[in-house]
């Protein structure tokens, strides 16, 4: 368990810490360790239609979400930490990468990043908000729809999907 510290720098150490344990457990399909880094009553953003609330509920949309997936390797970039005066909450901004392999055999590739609220408690740092957003996504086809795809530049659904973000790139 991490200590209480009135250092701000040890807290945002705690919490750079959180943010990679939440990334580890990503990768490692450890749904305990990743659900662990929620406080019990915390809010988690897919998009403005998917917010869920607590834990539990969290846990549940992250296992069904995960099933979708033969693999996924999140990439923790750049972050930054702003404490409250109290220094026991705080916000915060994550950059990161995710390429995943889907089921389908389709991969995708996204970069965005998190908009982060913490909490300290007991001493330990937990996610109380953690919002997504995209800035760039790219989905391939699947194999089967490879096979299939012509020679030309594809359209429709089989389509790549076009890049998200606010430069449209």
């Amino acid at each position: 368990m991490i200590q209480v510290s009135e250092d701000p720098q040890s807290s945002r150490d705690a919490i750079s810490d959180l943010v990679r344990r939440y990334s580890d457990a990503v990768n490692r399909r450890d749904p305990a360790v990743w659900s662990g880094t929620f406080t019990p009553d915390a809010s988690w953003r897919l998009g403005p239609e998917r917010v869920v609330e607590g834990r539990a509920e969290i846990l549940r949309l992250w296992t069904r979400e995960m099933q979708k997936f033969r693999r996924v390797v999140q990439i923790v970039g750049d972050g930054s930490v702003v404490l409250d005066s109290g220094g026991r909450a705080g916000t915060g901004r994550w950059e990161f990468q995710e390429h995943a392999e889907r089921e389908d055999g389709a991969s995708s590739f996204m970069v965005a990043h998190y908009e982060d609220e913490y909490l300290q408690v007991d001493g330990q740092w937990f996610f109380a908000n953690r919002s997504l957003v995209p800035q760039h996504r790219r989905v391939s086809e699947t194999r089967a729809e490879e096979a299939e795809a012509p020679a030309s530049g594809s359209s429709g659904p089989e389509a790549p999907v076009p890049p998200v973000g606010q430069n449209g790139d």
